[in-house]
């Protein structure tokens, strides 16, 4: 993939989930910040979206590009690991196509936590997410 670093504008966080005991004694979830690091959105093109058969697997999903770092490859296949973007909304790691060279990017897709794609219920068919991006990741 032919990517450059002028198109990682934006900044998100890798996040790792984490307990907090309060003074009475319940704990409490938290997101506790490994990392920053610069993405950008990728964008599919409509014969891409079709051939993966997506427009379900694409609800409540963004797909963007990074630096590679083995981190995003573990995150994959841990639920504790969430990744927030500059929208507030935090995201799982749905998938990965990582770039083992020198310089690599990894493509990823994100799922929503707690999103429709995350449910079994499949009342809402629109193709735009909660996150405020259409399918592609592109507003």
């Amino acid at each position: 993939m032919k990517m450059t670093l002028s198109r990682l504008r934006y900044k998100a966080s890798l996040n790792k989930l984490g307990y907090e005991e309060l003074p009475n004694g319940n704990t409490i979830d938290t997101n506790e910040k490994l990392f920053d690091f610069y993405f950008g959105y990728y964008k599919q093109s409509l014969s891409q979206s079709i051939s993966s058969n997506a427009f379900d697997y694409l609800k409540d999903k963004v797909t963007v590009t990074t630096r590679h770092d083995d981190r995003f490859v573990t995150a994959m296949s841990d639920t504790n690991y969430t990744i927030t973007l500059p929208n507030s909304k935090t995201y799982n790691v749905a998938s990965i196509n990582p770039d083992y060279e020198v310089n690599g990017y990894d493509t990823i897709v994100l799922s929503l936590v707690g999103g429709s794609s995350d449910t079994t219920n499949d009342s809402d068919s629109s193709t735009t997410s909660d996150s405020g991006f259409n399918s592609n990741g592109l507003s």
